[in-house]
């Protein structure tokens, strides 16, 4: 059965005059995806196992304080701020899935503030150190700590790049980078992590009284320290 062209032809033109009344109908623009929340969310989710939460003991079993850390090795190497172990004999270490580690074995940078704990584990989640002289001003970054103690475990609190190169002789020796991530204390020794989910710098501090000053040691400053930990525990252990 043919169609009537006629009839065909007036369906036709009243789509026309629909379309051209109204052209937002066609014409709306499609919404931006919201790809920035997604992967931080994403991010933060495979990150986060491996951020700790520090407690440091006295010679009688005392708590003396709290700080934050980060696992950096699958065998239980804790990066953290010096100020966090210095002075203390052992440490509490707990893991967001709630296993906990006891340790005395910790090695403590003074020029830097940067500050390792070796707990007695494998097979740990951890995180991987990313290369600090990549960062620039206005880069994103978010920290991981427990600011204020346990009850506020692994808080995520994000911002940019502030500044680099910071000269700050009280937490160390070395140029420090800035960032307006808040911190408060206990935050102390959490990593902070760039968009890629490398670890590129942890925090030791804020600055004076000031809100949004947030001061981190360089990743690649801890890598060092790193190196050197390792190898004199190398040379203690040789033959």
């Amino acid at each position: 059965m043919s169609k009537d062209p006629k009839k065909w032809l007036i369906a036709v033109a009243i789509a026309v005059i629909f379309a051209a009344c109204f052209p937002t109908i066609y014409n709306r623009p499609k919404p931006e995806p919201v790809t920035y929340q997604v992967n931080l969310v994403s991010l933060i989710r495979t990150v986060d196992p491996s951020v700790v939460y520090v407690e440091a003991v006295d010679e009688y079993g005392d708590r003396l304080w709290s700080g934050s850390g980060v696992i950096i090795s699958s065998d239980g190497l804790v990066l953290t701020a010096g100020h966090v172990i210095d002075g203390a004999v052992a440490f509490k270490v707990i893991l967001p899935d709630g296993q906990e580690f006891w340790s005395n074995k910790s090695y403590l940078s003074n020029i830097t503030d940067v500050g390792l704990i070796q707990i007695d584990a494998e097979k740990l989640p951890f995180s991987h150190i990313g290369n600090s002289d990549n960062l620039r001003k206005g880069e994103e970054v978010f920290i991981i700590g427990s600011p204020l103690g346990f009850n506020l475990f692994n808080t995520v609190t994000a911002g940019i790049i502030s500044g680099l190169k910071r000269d700050i002789d009280f937490f160390g020796e070395k140029l420090m980078i800035q960032s307006d991530s808040a911190s408060f204390s206990g935050n102390s020794g959490g990593p902070v992590y760039n968009m890629q989910g490398r670890v590129v710098g942890v925090l030791v501090g804020g600055y004076g009284y000031y809100d949004n000053i947030s001061l981190v040691i360089p990743s690649n400053i801890c890598r060092l320290v790193v190196n050197i930990y390792k190898a004199e525990r190398e040379l203690e252990n040789a033959s």
